[in-house]
């Protein structure tokens, strides 16, 4: 397992909602909604958080160090990107995507990933495409140590690399919005059929098409690389 420094300790999440709590002390950036916000995004990532589960606010306030309305405040946040849902008179709990939900995120990551990696490609030596191979390597550091919750985050930085890095404007303002999307489909696929080899093999593959610079390859590539996974994900929920 790979040692861990401050910024990253582990986010525990009991699978008893009775006693869910998020380790790491407490909250003390200026920010605190978005920090609250960041640490449960991890928290869904690496699946400590399961799809389904309710969020005890009380418990979980209680373990951030926050006040309960700034709880409710990073709540509705994670509500209102579809990470979370709002149930009546049932509370807050984490969202289970239906297999229609993956198969729609997927349509929009295939066309808004291609425009990426297409203008990524237009200088396969830049400092843009510098920054996505560093993304590779962290992820397949991960892979290689078998720690899989670093496995899990590396992979969702990587793909939000492609997408900051493509130099777009817009692709930037939006992804808070479809990351949130992305990161609910990556940790299905985790969950569903989590293979390193697989994996390492898909993202040393889509980045090498990107460099290559091809328009026809990356497009095909991309448009592979997501909906091959996502429907065998689909397949395994049916």
């Amino acid at each position: 397992m790979l040692r861990r420094g401050p910024a990253e300790r582990e986010i525990r999440m009991s699978v008893d909602e009775a006693a869910v709590t998020i380790s790491g002390g407490a909250v003390t950036l200026r920010t605190r909604r978005e920090e609250v916000v960041k640490r449960i995004r991890h928290a869904l990532l690496t699946g400590e958080l399961k799809p389904g589960q309710r969020i005890k606010e009380a418990r979980l306030a209680e373990s951030l160090g926050v006040s309960r309305p700034t709880l409710r405040e990073s709540l509705q946040q994670l509500v209102h990107e579809g990470s979370l849902v709002q149930i009546p008179h049932k509370g807050v709990h984490v969202a289970a995507p239906t297999p229609e939900e993956l198969l729609d995120v997927a349509e929009v990551r295939v066309s808004l990933e291609t425009m990426a990696a297409l203008r990524l490609a237009k200088d396969p030596q830049g400092e843009a495409m510098d920054e996505v191979r560093a993304a590779l390597d962290r992820h397949l550091a991960a892979i290689d140590s078998g720690d899989e919750v670093q496995t899990d985050v590396t992979h969702f930085e990587l793909h939000r690399t492609i997408w900051e890095m493509s130099g777009s404007v817009t692709l930037r303002k939006i992804w808070p919005l479809v990351g949130s999307q992305v990161q609910r489909a990556l940790s299905v696929d985790q969950a569903t059929m989590r293979n390193p080899e697989r994996d390492a093999e898909l993202h040393r593959r889509l980045i090498r098409v990107i460099e290559e610079g091809d328009e026809e390859t990356i497009v095909a590539e991309v448009r592979a690389h997501i909906q091959a996974s996502v429907a065998e994900v689909v397949r395994r929920l049916a």
